[in-house]
């Protein structure tokens, strides 16, 4: 069997290949820059970088996969979450250096290095290093993938590289290392061992020989059932799949399928016109299938069943209630992009055995059909660009005053902070979402800033904006502050604009408590909040 190394060392030997190579360098370094300078500008969430930040931290500290700060509020294993035991082959990185920038960093590796087997795949498909250069361009310049990179660090983002290679591996023939590819993928998410499945079909539709296949559709098979049964339910708070269970709002996103994973099943086999209907125009997943499709001119529809390994994530993301796994602003998708790019290249294929057309003038039609949706869509301050995040500055290094806020509170300490602060500060036993763990937690830490120009709006779900980043409306979260500030309960222990940290262990004077509260008025100002009242806490 040729490893890994063999099938892929092929490294640049032409000029074409070398331009290519630094295309890709070229597109890490723009990952880099997005996902650390959105670190360091405040628009990372708790919700995303903050878990799995906190997740690997308690790998090293003997809590294995300890998340305090989910949308659930409790203290549970990300594991009975979701299903990321890859996360621990990067505890390595944490030992020698505890720092959530490391995950900014894996994103973009595995993002732009998907490009070099997917390069190689294209060369043995289309007989054209030229054809291929396109289409791995293509990739690259996705809107899905860019979009990816520019948001929190999610371990599907490993799939991305993973799902390529092995379907590299079964292009070449090589059962071994597609086999290890699907064991791998089962690592990475939940609903991935249905894709490895689907790569033991297109095995037996593309090679015809029936063991491997067999195989992977046995791994997958049980590896799903496995962790979806059993895994999750044994770490689950819900005693199932959060996903499946009733009234835990946007995490509740299949249970209008049903509430196990038998219920689903169920009411897909028996029902599957209505479910269809539903997902396709009910919840709008006819134009998230137009924005995977178009930028790619159609070609994918051609070879078809080469989207077989799709499947999980098609399914997990055209069946969600919630929206977001859907849009193109959002991670969802980054293991879809490379699979629908090689479906894209052998439909290419069987449309140039038709005299009218060849691989590289197809490169080319897609190409330009990538740009002309791309361009508009791209997290970049560029003319007529959509530019989601809308950051007031692209930090390009850590504010001092995060260091010195980290140096007071020792992990020991329980912390509630707002939730676009919280990665900064997950390497604890215990941090909260503000106003989560008000009158529980040691410390508060705020930030009395906007991180993005997106001031307006109060809807959380609204990706971007500042109640987004809050993940509460503005006059809510001034209100809230309001309230602690009135209670007395917490003194001021730290104050260098807009840094707030306030401990039980403190005082605060009259004049400092009127100081903030005329802070906060200025915010409400600012934010256009016209007034607020403190809730009751």
């Amino acid at each position: 069997m040729r490893s890994p190394h063999t099938i892929l060392s092929a490294l640049p030997s032409s000029r074409l290949a070398r331009v290519l190579l630094l295309a890709g360098v070229a597109h890490f370094l723009l990952l880099v820059f997005l996902g650390l300078t959105r670190h360091w500008g405040f628009l990372t969430s708790a919700h995303d970088l903050g878990i799995y930040d906190q997740s690997l931290w308690g790998i090293l500290n003997g809590s294995p996969f300890l998340s305090t700060a989910s949308e659930l509020d409790l203290v549970v294993n990300h594991l009975g979450v979701h299903f990321n035991p890859i996360l621990a082959t990067f505890v390595p990185l944490y030992a020698i250096l505890p720092a959530a920038e490391w995950l900014a960093l894996i994103q973009a590796l595995a993002i732009s290095i998907t490009a070099w087997p997917l390069y190689r795949l294209g060369v043995r498909l289309l007989s054209s290093e030229h054809a291929a250069a396109l289409w791995t361009l293509v990739y690259l310049m996705n809107p899905f993938v860019l979009n990816a990179a520019a948001w929190d660090f999610h371990p599907i983002v490993l799939a991305a590289p993973v799902m390529t290679l092995t379907m590299l591996a079964l292009e070449l023939k090589r059962a071994r290392l597609m086999l290890l590819g699907c064991i791998v993928l089962l690592l990475i998410r939940e609903h991935l061992g249905v894709a490895v499945a689907g790569l033991g079909v297109l095995w037996w539709l593309r090679q015809r020989t029936f063991l491997p296949g067999f195989s992977a559709i046995l791994i997958g098979g049980v590896g799903f059932v496995i962790v979806v049964g059993l895994i999750i339910p044994a770490f689950s708070p819900a005693g199932s799949h959060l996903m499946l269970s009733e009234d835990l709002g946007q995490l509740s996103r299949y249970v209008w399928l049903g509430t196990s994973p038998t219920e689903v099943l169920r009411s897909l086999l028996l029902h599957p016109i209505d479910a269809m209907r539903f997902a396709l125009f009910e919840l709008g997943g006819w134009v998230y299938l137009f924005f995977l499709l178009i930028p790619l001119a159609l070609t994918p529809l051609i070879g078809a069943e080469f989207l077989l390994p799709a499947g999980a994530d098609l399914a997990v993301n055209l069946l969600s209630a919630n929206p977001m796994p859907r849009s193109v602003f959002a991670y969802h998708s980054i293991a879809l992009i490379p699979v629908f790019v090689i479906a894209g290249m052998h439909g290419a294929c069987r449309l140039s055995r038709l005299d009218r057309y060849s691989v590289t003038g197809l490169g080319r039609l897609v190409v330009f059909s990538s740009l002309l949706m791309t361009y508009r869509l791209l997290p970049l301050p560029l003319p007529g660009a959509i530019n989601i995040w809308e950051p007031l500055e692209y930090r390009m290094w850590p504010e001092r005053s995060v260091r010195d806020l980290r140096a007071l509170l020792p992990p020991e300490m329980s912390v509630s902070a707002q939730a676009n602060v919280v990665p900064h500060f997950t390497q604890r036993t215990n941090i909260r979402v503000f106003p989560n763990g008000v009158g529980e937690a040691d410390c508060i830490v705020l930030r009395l800033a906007s991180p993005t120009a997106r001031i307006k709006g109060d809807n959380s779900s609204e990706v971007g904006g500042l109640a987004h980043h809050l993940q509460m409306a503005p006059g809510s979260y001034l209100a809230r502050i309001q309230a602690v500030i009135a209670s007395g309960e917490y003194g001021l222990k730290y104050w260098n604009g807009p840094w707030l940290l306030l401990c039980r262990s403190a005082a605060m004077t009259d004049i400092e408590r009127s100081r903030i509260l005329s802070e906060l008025e200025d915010l409400a100002r600012t934010w256009s909040v016209s007034s607020f009242l403190p809730p009751s806490l």
